[in-house]
């Protein structure tokens, strides 16, 4: 796990050096453990170190990726350069130094995450007589590449985001991981074509202004949606989606952009439930154990909700000697504090657990810094508990977590999928699957049948009144529509929102130097599989994610298997916010110049007990904003 960053100059802009230095050390964060250089011309290439690449990198003479010059001896006469921040997690020697090169030095590669299906692919390289001078995954990649060109991209069970520059075709191909565990970002000017893992790379090197994109603005404080197309919130900083691909032409400059996965929903027909939950069993407990690989310690996020405690049980299943340690932000006397189902687990488990209580103070005083580390606005502040407990396992010294994103988007674990199931059933089934559903979360009948009569109709609040016109024309709600099966509503939300939680989580964990691994998201075998299952059976009379919790009750206590409420990392985000009143107006009068600022502040007392998020978009925003147009 890594930062990684590379500029390729179109003419003669300057210093190739200093920018991407400044790239490199705005992203540190995501690599304390080492960094490197190298730098290209059409036929030469210069591995160099800086300070804070390892003593034992800059002495090495063992491979061709060593770096040899000191970054102030290079010149300036170069036209592309790679750059790598280090996270030591899998081969801890010198050999894990990037950027890294092939034996024959035509194939160079700065990369970030985690392929964990290395070692299996390690051993069909090798059968096609590939040699390997190392114990990374980074290798397995190159070679990979080499063997099987962008097809090896199928290949790969894992996160990773990464740029591979092939000197023998003089291109650069990029690509990032199925569901955009890991993040890319690039820019790509009249002169300069560069990328980044996170966005403030390109605005700390000054290769561009700070510019807001205001389509995107407003997406995000009405409809509480980031990243939705591919130009984010600043202005000409691009996305690689994920299961994208491109290639970057040397000499051209041309780039061609390619999906390489997608979700097939052709059904296949299983014996029985049974079968399919020991199925399920089977591929969730083997995504696990080859998330275990590491030659650091391994902890684990534990909310106290079901996903969190099955990686938790089965973490114990498969390493049943080792105490692991446990991470959990809690809330003494909220409603929604889950503490008593963490602790229940931790005990289960035998596990070392540790917790966090975040404050309104700690949030207010860290909400640059959550912003900052963010790149980007935070929609809720359940991304501050979040960052909390990434804090809190850096203190206990752990550089690795596993933690349960992704298996809503898999099994049918929120509301709205009972709806697409609903659609999708026959007419004598339907109404007995809204009881059943009703009973089950223990929702009221009237706000259910609401929640349904949603589709097709504009939601939320009429937040126009605080825009100056003529914002409040085009600061409008979107439609809901809700899909008219279960599994093409789950597609939807794999490739849709879960991309966002998972954003956060890079970012939440990398700003301490942690990777995070997420097995239900990302592990290719295990989600293909359960998008084969019919959506029928993946909420059963009621109870969400039913197969999953068949196929791990084994794994958790009865308390948590029967859990039918979904919390998630709460916060209670309104009695904050209405604390803070003053500050947040004060920032937002200073930096949101579009906001009717005296219809806000004569309505924000309502305006926060009706929509407490929004007025925290508002706030973030504002922050987002002074933190980065210095």
């Amino acid at each position: 796990m890594c930062g990684i960053s590379g500029i390729i100059y179109k003419n003669n802009n300057g210093s190739i050096k200093e920018s991407i230095f400044n790239m490199s050390q705005s992203i540190k964060h995501r690599g304390p453990d080492g960094e490197g250089f190298t730098f290209f011309s059409e036929s030469i290439e210069i591995p160099a170190y800086s300070n804070d690449t390892p003593i034992v990198n800059k002495e090495s003479n063992r491979f061709l990726f060593n770096p040899k010059k000191s970054l102030e001896d290079v010149s300036s006469n170069y036209t592309m350069a790679f750059a790598h921040r280090r996270l030591s997690i899998i081969d801890l020697s010198e050999s894990g130094h990037q950027p890294m090169c092939d034996i024959s030095s035509n194939y160079w590669i700065t990369f970030n995450g985690e392929i964990f299906n290395y070692l299996e692919l390690k051993v069909e390289l090798k059968n096609k007589g590939h040699v390997f001078l190392t114990q990374t995954d980074t290798e397995v990649v190159l070679t990979a590449y080499k063997e099987w060109g962008t097809n090896c991209l199928e290949k790969f069970n894992g996160m990773f985001a990464f740029a591979l520059y092939d000197k023998l075709k003089q291109e650069l191909f990029c690509a990032r991981d199925r569901v955009g565990v890991k993040p890319f970002y690039f820019i790509n000017t009249q002169s300069t074509f560069a990328f980044a893992s996170e966005q403030k790379a390109f605005l700390k090197s000054k290769l561009i202004p700070f510019a807001i994109n205001e389509t995107e603005q407003f997406d995000f404080l009405i409809n509480a949606e980031l990243e939705t197309e591919e130009q984010s919130l600043f202005k000409h900083i691009y996305e690689l989606k994920a299961s994208h691909y491109f290639i970057f032409n040397l000499k051209t400059f041309d780039l061609n952009l390619n999906r390489y996965y997608d979700i097939n929903l052709n059904i296949s027909h299983h014996k029985s439930d049974s079968e399919i939950i020991d199925t399920i069993e089977s591929k969730l407990k083997h995504a696990i154990d080859i998330r275990l690989r590491s030659d650091v310690e391994i902890g684990s996020c534990l909310s106290g909700g079901i996903d969190s405690s099955i990686i938790a049980g089965m973490i114990k299943e498969l390493q049943p000697t080792k105490n692991t340690k446990l991470f959990t932000a809690i809330f003494p006397h909220e409603t929604f504090d889950e503490s008593n189902y963490a602790k229940e687990v931790a005990n289960f488990v035998n596990g070392n657990w540790h917790t966090v209580s975040p404050t309104e103070t700690d949030f207010f005083n860290d909400i640059e810094k959550l912003n900052y580390s963010q790149d980007l606005p935070i929609w809720s502040t359940s991304t501050y508990s979040q960052y909390r407990v990434m804090k809190l396992a850096s203190e206990n010294h752990i550089k690795v977590l596993l933690d349960g994103q992704g298996a809503d988007e898999l099994f049918g674990g929120y509301t709205h999928h009972y709806f697409s199931l609903w659609k999708e059933l026959p007419l004598t089934l339907k109404f007995k699957s809204i009881n059943d559903a009703r009973q089950s979360i223990q929702y009221p009948f009237l706000n259910f049948g609401k929640q349904l009569l949603k589709e097709n109709l504009q939601v939320g609040v009429d937040y126009s009144i605080y825009f100056h016109s003529p914002l409040n024309q085009i600061a409008k709600p979107r439609t809901i529509h809700f899909k008219n099966t279960l599994n093409e509503q789950l597609k939807t939300d794999y490739f849709g929102n879960l991309k966002s939680f998972l954003k956060c989580e890079d970012r939440c964990s990398m700003a301490f130097g942690i990777e995070s691994r997420v097995p239900f998201a990302d592990d290719v075998d295990l989600v293909n599989y359960i998008f084969s299952v019919e959506g029928t059976k993946k909420i059963k009379n009621g109870v969400s994610k039913y197969l999953l919790r068949e196929a791990t009750k084994n794994y958790i206590p009865e308390n948590i298997y029967k859990r039918s409420d979904k919390v998630g990392f709460e916060t209670p985000v309104e009695k904050w916010l209405r604390n803070y009143q003053t500050d947040i107006l004060d920032v937002v009068s200073q930096q949101l110049d579009f906001i009717n600022h005296q219809q806000l502040k004569a309505n924000f007392t309502k305006l926060l007990s009706e929509k407490p998020s929004f007025v925290l978009r508002l706030y973030s925003l504002a922050i987002w904003k002074k933190v980065f147009s210095v």
